[in-house]
């Protein structure tokens, strides 16, 4: 697997002309509490999601690429304390779902001294998911996604070590339940960083990784307090949290064949405010069709 293709998962590099590519990831996702703030966690709140995607990229000329992700998502609830107001998913049971189907494009300005690549997405709910309770399927809201990839290698000075970075803005729909909650801004930001090395003639790869999400706005759990808080707000508050987190881990891939490679990654929950203890561990085959 060579420095392109490990790049891949950021997009700092978009790859060939006329080259079709899929890819089949699983994730578990794990979770035992609510996070009100770093100082702050409400446990015994378990869940238990799984989340399949498949993705696609396709590059019809020099530098451009189009990309699609498809999640299905299983999603459950394991503890006994009831969620206020009440979750209809919050019942034991896995609860299976498509989510937000999202399709974009992005374009390779840079490929010499850097790699940087602008993107430009959209994001739309497919089905009509959750989103009050435990178990949850996200925000169902309607997003535009813009940001930016960049890599590079640091050859001459270490040729097999590459690093790489992304920054990405995402406008969201506001949430309608009430007058009051579409007064809710639902504007975030998230950036990753990875740093990595090759071996076997970059075959093999290991990298280490985090990730930053910071929400423009929104309510927060301690907010409930506040004399004359909105009841609307409390009783909607899951889609409408200013939720902030910071995930810290690592990942490998190894090329099977030229043209088949698997990869695994690992996400730890390190700290947030009104949000949850997650942690994410994952599988990942990419087969380049053409």
């Amino acid at each position: 697997m060579g420095l392109s293709s490990v790049a891949h998962a950021q997009g700092a590099w978009v790859g060939e002309p006329k080259t079709l590519s899929v890819d089949l990831s699983y994730q578990y996702v794990p979770s035992s509490a609510v996070v009100v703030s770093p100082d702050i966690e409400v446990a015994d709140r378990p869940t238990r999601n799984h989340v399949f995607t498949l993705g696609a990229k396709y590059v019809p000329i020099e530098k451009l690429a189009i990309e699609g992700a498809l999640p299905l998502a299983m999603l459950k609830y394991a503890g006994t304390t009831a969620h206020m107001p009440p979750g209809a998913w919050d019942d034991g049971n896995y609860h299976t779902t498509l989510t937000d189907l999202r399709v974009g494009a992005r374009y390779q300005l840079l490929e010499e001294a850097v790699a940087l690549s602008p993107h430009l997405a959209v994001s739309i709910p497919l089905m009509d998911y959750e989103v009050i309770g435990f178990a949850t399927g996200g925000r169902h809201l309607k997003q535009l996604h813009i940001g930016a990839s960049i890599g590079r290698t640091l050859d001459p000075w270490v040729p097999n070590m590459y690093l790489m970075g992304s920054y990405e803005l995402s406008l969201a729909e506001h949430y309608d339940a009430t007058p009051v909650t579409e007064d809710i801004g639902q504007a975030r930001s998230d950036l990753e960083a990875q740093i990595g090395y090759l071996f076997l003639d970059g075959a093999l790869s290991f990298n280490l990784a985090g990730s930053w999400r910071i929400q423009h706005g929104g309510i927060g759990f301690e907010d409930f307090s506040t004399p004359g808080f909105s009841q609307d707000l409390i009783l909607n508050h899951d889609p409408l949290l200013d939720e902030e987190f910071v995930f810290l881990g690592g990942g490998a891939s190894y090329s099977v064949t030229e043209t088949v490679a698997v990869s695994a990654v690992v996400r730890f929950f390190v700290r947030g405010h009104n949000t949850r203890d997650q942690n994410l561990f994952g599988l990942n085959v990419s087969w380049d069709v053409f």
